[in-house]
């Protein structure tokens, strides 16, 4: 077995504090933290959602490293956590004598979601260095009256450099389970892996080294209709897209795919989306806080 260079966890706990002014109900957690986690200051919108977010100060991955994220939302509490920075997953293949194959570099994601709770996970991009190896695993519990709303997005090379994945391997689960008194129900599953082969398949990335991922789990009571008038939306905003983009539509909610070249691209697209999934839910119009930097305007 093989010592992880760096294990560092953080776990999260999301709880409704009801305010003692007004009637907004303010989400408020408890933390608990090692290093290279650490959490910068968070603020609240008009409805109460506690939004921050989280920096990696060691700046990136090497191989071996090992990461645990453990977040629970409590019942009736809304939250939006996002990262300050992308996420650098630095070469391993050919860096050791001893392990010339190299070594994944690790991060395991539990996430509980309580009633009537609802979060949003937004991170920057992961970026994966030639000869990087990444490992990634999102398990996710939701109960009926709760959503999920997760992005995800990947680099592979540092392509403004000529850089491209070379030997280096990106692999991502997201596992999705619906709780509730009788059972357990799958709502989602999902398992990637990308290689230089699958970056310069013309069936596959085709030389674009930029792939995303947007999944929304919504209420299992979720209107049908209100469903349909999103995905219609969110055709809308492809129109406006030179990028290759693809949606689906879940039992309980949404599966969207980007490819391209551009990052903020990517960013700009699921942004676009994120407002309209907003919108459909009834909640506030998302707000640009310099917590998901994008350098341009974010309406197409």
């Amino acid at each position: 077995m093989i010592k992880a260079s760096w294990k560092g966890n953080c776990f999260l706990d999301f709880f409704n504090n009801k305010s003692s002014y007004g009637n907004v109900d303010k989400t408020i957690f408890k933390s608990k933290s090692t290093s290279p986690y650490k959490l910068l200051k968070y603020t609240h919108d008009e409805e109460g959602r506690c939004i921050l977010p989280i920096l990696h100060t060691a700046g990136g991955l090497v191989g071996g490293d090992l990461l645990e994220f453990e977040i629970n939302l409590q019942k009736n509490s809304k939250v939006l956590l996002t990262t300050s920075s992308a996420q650098k997953v630095y070469g391993s293949v050919g860096r050791s004598k001893i392990n010339p194959e190299g070594i994944f570099s690790k991060q395991k994601n539990l996430i509980n979601i309580l009633d009537n709770s609802h979060l949003e996970f937004l991170p920057q991009e992961t970026i994966i260095f030639a000869n990087g190896l990444y490992d990634q695993i999102f398990k996710v519990s939701i109960s009926e009256t709760s959503s999920f709303l997760f992005t995800d997005l990947v680099r592979l090379g540092r392509s403004s450099s000529g850089e491209s994945i070379e030997k280096g391997i990106f692999r991502s689960k997201l596992e999705i389970i619906r709780n509730n008194d009788i059972f357990d129900d799958w709502e989602y599953v999902d398992q990637i892996e990308l290689s230089k082969t699958n970056y310069e398949s013309l069936s596959g990335m085709d030389y674009k080294p930029v792939f995303g991922s947007l999944i929304w789990i919504c209420e299992k009571d979720f209107p049908k209709l209100k469903i349909k008038e999103l995905v219609g939306n969110i055709k809308m905003i492809f129109k406006k897209s030179d990028n290759s983009l693809s949606i689906g539509i879940l039992e309980n909610g949404i599966s969207v795919r980007f490819l391209g070249s551009s990052s903020q691209d990517a960013r700009k697209c699921f942004f676009c989306i994120w407002k309209q999934i907003r919108y459909v839910c009834g909640f506030c119009e998302p707000k640009y806080q310099g917590v998901w930097p994008l350098q341009d305007s974010m309406n197409y």
